[in-house]
């Protein structure tokens, strides 16, 4: 593809990688430092643009002029963002009760949003029959495309490795449906391999307690996905990019966990809300408050575990206010 093609103006990201400071004594970390990943910092505020880059790429490449995607919002702000870059269709599925669903910055990008009755799951269902039905690109989680997904949140792993020199000794990553933690895992393991890092990070999996299939599972000693009591699920404007009857990626993810010897943990509302402001008045990091989650795992983790080396909290988002 030309240079001056559409696929060039989708433009690689990355994102700095924050040694924290002030908040160590605040938080217990006296021994092993710790960073955050800041994901924050790409142009849609999360890093769902890793994958709306690589899924937008992929339709491109293979004749798509239209792409489609279930979301509860930030992913769906990405692919509209992107596909308006590049000259492609973006038909976006948003459950219709969810607060922070960015449909109107959507809508700016010029995406058509079709709203759902239901949750985030029966929105993903109805993008995937409408790629079929129609012939688009399938962007969804867990779809046959999913390996796009997974690619381009490999290279989360990629970048700290070449910001700490080494892979760290563990690694806390928010989740819903596991797919950004699949694809890190994935990029650790790609690079042991290859002989460019020491070792492969613990994995700990941050989430909600208010229902995810691939927490719950873990909690309840399963590698294998278990199903969950869908009147435990309570949807918040907080843990709306968390919860999840049916997490897409979660028996990858919870292997990945196994056998990094990683673990899992689940959160409050208000756990994730105090930790969000925490950072922004003592580190000056905006980060969402289901982001924050990350930073309360390597809380909990290191005042169980001892680690030779550092560790890292991927924050997955900043928040930002809706404009109508």
């Amino acid at each position: 593809m030309e240079e001056d093609s559409s696929s060039s103006k989708l433009l690689l990201v990355a994102t700095p990688l924050i040694r924290l400071t002030s908040i160590k004594k605040l938080l217990g970390f006296d021994g092993a430092p710790v960073y955050l990943k800041y994901e924050g910092a790409n142009p849609t505020g999360t890093h769902k643009d890793r994958a709306a880059i690589s899924h937008v790429r992929e339709a491109l490449v293979n004749g798509y002029d239209t792409i489609t995607v279930g979301t509860c919002g930030n992913y769906g702000a990405a692919i509209a963002y992107y596909a308006r870059r590049a000259g492609v269709k973006a038909v976006i599925y948003v459950p219709k009760g969810y607060k922070h669903s960015r449909v109107s910055e959507m809508k700016r990008y010029g995406a058509k949003v079709v709203l759902v009755e239901g949750p985030y799951e029966t929105a993903v269902s109805l993008s995937v029959e409408a790629a079929k039905a129609n012939g688009w690109y399938d962007a969804n989680p867990g779809s046959i495309n999913d390996h796009a997904s997974l690619d381009a949140y490999s290279a989360i792993a990629r970048e700290i490795v070449e910001q700490l020199g080494d892979a760290p000794a563990a690694i806390a990553i928010p989740v819903g449906n596991g797919t950004t933690l699949v694809g890190i895992y994935n990029g650790f393991r790609r690079m042991y391999k290859a002989g460019d890092t020491t070792r492969i990070p613990r994995i700990i999996a941050a989430s909600t307690i208010h229902v995810n299939q691939l927490v719950y599972s873990w909690l309840m000693g399963s590698i294998d996905p278990l199903p969950v009591n869908t009147y435990l699920a309570r949807e918040t404007p907080v843990n709306e990019p968390l919860v999840a009857i049916q997490s897409l990626n979660a028996k990858e993810a919870l292997m990945a966990i196994y056998h990094s010897e990683g673990v899992a943990y689940a959160y409050m509302d208000d756990e994730m809300v105090e930790m969000s402001l925490l950072l922004r008045a003592v580190e000056g990091v905006n980060a969402l408050p289901a982001s924050s989650s990350s930073l309360l795992a390597v809380r909990d983790f290191l005042s169980r575990e001892q680690v030779d080396g550092p560790v890292v909290a991927v924050i997955t988002g900043r928040w930002r206010r809706e404009k109508q």
